[in-house]
C-alpha cells in the first residue's frame, strides 16, 4: 500500500471494514515514520530520547552549565561515586570539612535531591539537607559510601557512551560546542576520568550535594 493510498483510505466514508481497514493503514503508517525517523536520525531511539530529554533538563535548570557539566553528570549516573572514595576515613573528614566550609551559604540554586544523568541510577543529595538537620553527617556518608561500590559501574564502554551523550548534547544545545573542551572530556572518557563542575557551573549554582544510590 503506497503513501497515496494510505492518505485516501483515511478519507472515505468509514463503514465497518473501512474503519478496520483505516486502522490498519494508521498502523502501518506510524510504522514507517518510525522507522524512517530511526534511519534519518539514529540518536532518536528510546536511548537517545532519554538523553534529548536530560540536555533540555539541563539546559532549561541550568543555562550556565557547559558541555563539562553534562559529562559530569553522566559519569555519575555511569559510575557512581566510586571516583570519590579511597577509604571511609577520608570521605567522613572530607564531607565533614565541606559541610563547615558550605554552612550558612546559599545552596538553594540546586534541590534538593535531583537524579544523575539520563537513567537516574543514582541521586544528587544537596549537603542543604545537613545544614537545615533533614540528614545527619553519619546518613548521608552511609549512603554515598554504598554508592561508591566498584559494582555500581553500567557498562565498561564509558567511552563509546560519551560519544553518544556529547552527540546529542550538541544536537539539542548548539552553544555547547567547544572544540578545546570536546578534545578534554574526549580525553577523559578514554580514560575512564571524572572531571570538576565547570567554573561557571560552580560560580552561578554553589554545587555542594554528595552521590546516592536511588
Amino acid at each position: 500500500m503506497t503513501i497515496d493510498r494510505l492518505f485516501f483510505v483515511f478519507l472515505l466514508p468509514k463503514t465497518d471494514e473501512m474503519k478496520k481497514k483505516t486502522a490498519f493503514a494508521k498502523k502501518l503508517l506510524a510504522t514507517l515514520l518510525v522507522c524512517l525517523s530511526v534511519a534519518l536520525f539514529p540518536s532518536c531511539d528510546k536511548e537517545g530520547a532519554a538523553i534529548h530529554r536530560m540536555c533540555r533538563e539541563i539546559h532549561s535548570q541550568y543555562p550556565q552549565a557547559t558541555l563539562q557539566d553534562v559529562y559530569k553528570t553522566c559519569y555519575q549516573d555511569y559510575f557512581g561515586a566510586e571516583h570519590l572514595v579511597t577509604d571511609t576515613a577520608a570521605a567522613r573528614f572530607y564531607l565533614h570539612q565541606e559541610i563547615e566550609e558550605c554552612r550558612g551559604t546559599d545552596m538553594s540554586a540546586m534541590p534538593t535531591e535531583e537524579p544523575t544523568g539520563f537513567r537516574h541510577r543514582f541521586s544528587r543529595v544537596n549537603l542543604s539537607n545537613v545544614t537545615n538537620g533533614e540528614l545527619t553527617e553519619e546518613q548521608i556518608l552511609a549512603d554515598f559510601l554504598n554508592a561508591a561500590d566498584k559494582d555500581n559501574a553500567y557498562g565498561d564502554d564509558w567511552q563509546g557512551e560519551w560519544d553518544k551523550i556529547a552527540t546529542i548534547a550538541l544536537e539539542v544545545n548548539p552553544d555547547w560546542a567547544d572544540t578545546a573542551l570536546q578534545a578534554e572530556l574526549q580525553d577523559a572518557a578514554r580514560g575512564n576520568h571524572p572531571v570538576r563542575h565547570s567554573d561557571a557551573f560552580r560560580n552561578a549554582y554553589n554545587p555542594h550535594y554528595r552521590i546516592v544510590k536511588r
